[in-house]
C-alpha cells in the first residue's frame, strides 16, 4: 500500500505540470540547543508534508528527518541515547464526494466521544495511535456510517502491531434526536482479542442538549470492562448549566480517549490508571448578568468502587470587561487521595489573576498566579509555593512572551529558591511562515503563550521552530 500511494503521489506531481492540479506543502523545521549541565546538546529536525488535489482525489505523504531525534521527556541525565532517524511518518490517498469519503494509508479514527475509540497522534505527549489501513464513510440525510480496518503500534511492544477493525453508524430518528452504535475489534500481536460493543444517544432542543454513551468490552485474557459517559447542557436565560457523569471499569487501552469529567482534566490519582476503576460527576454554573461580567463555578468529584481512591476538583472564575481593560480572577483546588495502594494525599491550590489591556495600539496581557502544592505519602509531608508571572505583548505580526516562575520550598519537581525564566518570540512573516524562538528555562506542564497552549516538558536552552506553508 505504501509503495502504491507514493507512486501515485509521484505520478500526480508529474501530471500537475500538464493538468489543473493543486497542491499544498507544509515544512516544519526545528533546531534545539539543550543545556544539560556541563555541556550543550544539539538537535535538528525537518518534517515535510506534501498533498496534491485533483478533482475529488487527493494524495499525500509526510517525511520526517531527525539528527538526532529529540525526546523532550528525557531528563538531562538520560540524554545521549538518541539516534538519527528518517522515515515516512504518514502517506495516504483519499476520495471525497457528496455522500462518500474513502481513505487508504495513515489516518485518524474516532467513534462517538472517543471513549471507546480515538486513534490519533497526540502532539502533547508524542503518543501515536494512528491507524494504517483503509477507511470508508457514507453520509445521507438520516444515516451516517463508517467502517475501517488498520494496524497501530502495540502498547505492549511498539515494534509490533495490533490490528483494529470497526463498524459504526448513526441514525436520525428526528431532526434533533440521533441514536448510534458500533463494534470494535482489537487483535493484539500476542493473539489476545478485545471486543467492544457501544451505543449512544444525542438529543437537543432550545432548552438543553443531552449526550449519553455506553460500552461493554470482553477480553480473552483480562476482565470484561464497562464504560459510561454522559453530559448535558441546559440554558436558562442568563444561566448556562453543564453536567457530566463517568463510570469506567477495566476500560482503558491505547485506542481509548476517556473523558475525565473534571475541569482540570486530571486522572483520578497520579498513581491510578485511568479507566481501571472509577466513577465521578461534574457540574458547572455559568452566569452572564450582562455583557461586562461573567461568573463560572465548576465542581467535580471522582472515586473508585471502594472509595479508597478519591478526587475533588473545584474551579471558580470571575471576569469583568472595563472600557479599556479586561480583568479575570481564577481559583482552582485539586485534591487526590489514594489509600488503596499506599497512603497518598495530594493537594493543589491555585489563585490567579490576569489583565488584558491596550497600551496605545499594543495588546498586553499580564497573568499572575500563586500556586501551593502539598503531598503526604505516609512517611513524609512536603509542601511548596510556586509564584508565577507572565507577560505577553503583540505588535502587528510579532508577539513576545516572558515568564518568571519561582519555587519556595522543597519538592521532587525542583529545589527551594529555584527560578525558571524563559521568553518566546513569535512572528508571522512573508505571508506563509511562522517562526517561534524560545530561550531560557521552563518547568513544564501546560504552557499558554503567544496564543498557543501546549504541554511542555522541563527544558533549558534554545528552541527554534519554523513552519512554512505553500
Amino acid at each position: 500500500m505504501k509503495r502504491l500511494i507514493l507512486a501515485t503521489l509521484i505520478l500526480m506531481v508529474i501530471v500537475s505540470t500538464f493538468a489543473e492540479v493543486s497542491y499544498s506543502i507544509l515544512n516544519e523545521f526545528q533546531a534545539i540547543t539543550r543545556d544539560i549541565g556541563d555541556e550543550y546538546k544539539y538537535y535538528f529536525s525537518d518534517k515535510l508534508q506534501l498533498q496534491i488535489f485533483y478533482n475529488n482525489l487527493s494524495v499525500g505523504a509526510k517525511y520526517n528527518f531527525y539528527k538526532p531525534k529529540y525526546n523532550r521527556f528525557l531528563s538531562a541525565e538520560q540524554t545521549g541515547s538518541e539516534k538519527d532517524e528518517n522515515y515516512f511518518d504518514e502517506y495516504f490517498m483519499q476520495f471525497e464526494s457528496d455522500h462518500f469519503f474513502l481513505k487508504a494509508g495513515t489516518y485518524d479514527a474516532v467513534i462517538g466521544s472517543g471513549m471507546v475509540m480515538h486513534n490519533y497522534y497526540d502532539n502533547d505527549f508524542e503518543d501515536d495511535s494512528r491507524l494504517t489501513g483503509g477507511y470508508a464513510q457514507a453520509y445521507f440525510d438520516k444515516i451516517q456510517a463508517q467502517i475501517f480496518y488498520g494496524f497501530m503500534p502495540s502498547a505492549a511492544d511498539e515494534e509490533e502491531n495490533d490490528a483494529i477493525a470497526a463498524i459504526d453508524a448513526d441514525y436520525n430518528l428526528r431532526e434533533n434526536l440521533k441514536i448510534g452504535g458500533g463494534y470494535i475489534m482489537q487483535k493484539q500481536f500476542e493473539d489476545n482479542q478485545r471486543d467492544i460493543v457501544t451505543g449512544r444517544i444525542n438529543y437537543y432542543n432550545d432548552l438543553f442538549d443531552l449526550n449519553a454513551e455506553y460500552a461493554q468490552s470482553s477480553d480473552e485474557e483480562y476482565a470484561d470492562g464497562t464504560g459510561i459517559y454522559s453530559n448535558a447542557t441546559a440554558y436558562f436565560d442568563k444561566f448556562t448549566l453543564l453536567s457530566a457523569y463517568k463510570k469506567y471499569k477495566n476500560f482503558d487501552t491505547k485506542i481509548t480517549d476517556l473523558p475525565m469529567a473534571n475541569h482540570s482534566g486530571q486522572q483520578l490519582e497520579h498513581g491510578w490508571d485511568p479507566g481501571r476503576d472509577e466513577e465521578g460527576f461534574m457540574g458547572e454554573v455559568r452566569f452572564l448578568p450582562n455583557h461586562e461580567n461573567e461568573f463560572v463555578v465548576n465542581y467535580a468529584e471522582g472515586w473508585n468502587s471502594n472509595f479508597k481512591v478519591r478526587q475533588s476538583d473545584l474551579y471558580c472564575e470571575y471576569k469583568h470587561d472595563f472600557e479599556n481593560l479586561s480583568l479575570k480572577t481564577e481559583f482552582s483546588a485539586l485534591e487526590q487521595i489514594n489509600t488503596e495502594s499506599g497512603n497518598n494525599w495530594y493537594q493543589e491550590l491555585t489563585p490567579a489573576m490576569s489583565f488584558d489591556f491596550m497600551m496605545k495600539d499594543i495588546p498586553v496581557m499580564i497573568k499572575t498566579e500563586y500556586q501551593y502544592k502539598e503531598e503526604d505519602n505516609g512517611a513524609e509531608n512536603i509542601s511548596h509555593f510556586e509564584p508565577r508571572v507572565q507577560t505577553d505583548v503583540s505588535i502587528g505580526n510579532y508577539s513576545a512572551s516572558i515568564t518568571v516562575e519561582n519555587q519556595m520550598g522543597e519538592s521532587g519537581e525542583g529545589d527551594d529558591g529555584e527560578f525558571w525564566i524563559g521568553g518566546e518570540l513569535a512572528a508571522s512573516i512573508f505571508g506563509n511562515t511562522d517562526v517561534r524562538v524560545f530561550i531560557g528555562k521552563e518547568k513544564g506542564g501546560l504552557v499558554c503563550r503567544n496564543g498557543v497552549c501546549k504541554y511542555q516538558a522541563e527544558f533549558e536552552g534554545l528552541r527554534l521552530d519554523v513552519v512554512i506553508s505553500y
